[in-house]
């Protein structure tokens, strides 16, 4: 499902316009932004966690070249599901 379905998709759903479900999803992201930068877990009930995880800059060799380069840090954001969703999607509801 792409961007424009989904947001179409859930303000429907939610009984919104177009325009202040995209706002939604954009302010949603941000906070998941800030709190990934921040190293914060974020927590939505029902839902699941949002677990932030950095990895460390990384010295590769490339296969091609035989160079040595050097990957900066990378920022990392894991979701793990609730185990109300689980159960939802399972069909065991």
């Amino acid at each position: 499902m792409d961007s424009k379905t989904f947001t179409q998709k859930l303000a429907a759903n939610m009984g919104y316009d177009s325009k202040r479900t995209a706002d939604f999803i954009d302010k949603f992201a941000e906070i998941l932004r800030v709190n990934a930068v921040e190293m914060n877990t974020l927590a939505v009930p029902s839902f699941g966690s949002f677990v932030p995880t950095k990895f460390d800059e990384t010295i590769v060799k490339d296969h091609s070249t035989g160079k040595r380069i050097m990957l900066p840090p990378q920022l990392s954001l894991e979701f793990h599901p609730a185990a109300m969703l689980r159960k939802k999607l399972s069909g065991n509801e």
